[in-house]
């Protein structure tokens, strides 16, 4: 059966006596089209990792001004050498993780839906060499 295209929109919008203002106007099928296609893929890779050619943004803790303060026995150049994902950014699925927000909680592993939010800044552990993945999770010297 075909579908008859209608507009959505305010008809007082345009009733004798009010003055003319501009609506967005979308057919019931655009709209409902628009709404499906969000509801099937809202969330239409979480917890997959890209490949080779994704880019992940983030920065480095050097760039946080509060983990100077808060992680005094790192020096800069270290500091710089630790990725923080930047807020937005999805977790890879099984990956394990440190929030540097809260170190004491240790490392953990990433569900597919997780992603990076404020106020947490998280350190994905392929990102660092094991000696300094160790001496942020304290199981090194």
């Amino acid at each position: 059966m075909p579908s008859q295209s209608r507009t959505v929109g305010s008809g007082a919008a345009n009733a004798p006596g009010t003055e003319h203002q501009k609506t967005q106007h979308t057919t019931v099928a655009e709209e409902t089209e628009d709404t499906f296609d969000r509801d099937l893929h809202e969330d239409n890779r979480a917890g997959q990792h890209g490949g080779a050619g994704t880019v992940i943004r983030a920065y480095t803790a050097y760039d946080v001004k509060e983990l100077h303060a808060a992680m005094p026995e790192y020096t800069n150049e270290d500091l710089k050498r630790i990725p923080v994902l930047a807020h937005g950014e999805r977790l890879e699925q099984g990956g394990t993780y440190l929030d540097l927000h809260d170190r004491a909680k240790g490392e953990f592993t990433a569900q597919g839906n997780s992603e990076s939010q404020d106020p947490h800044l998280y350190v994905p552990k392929a990102a660092l060499d094991y000696e300094l993945w160790n001496r942020l999770t304290g199981t090194g010297h």
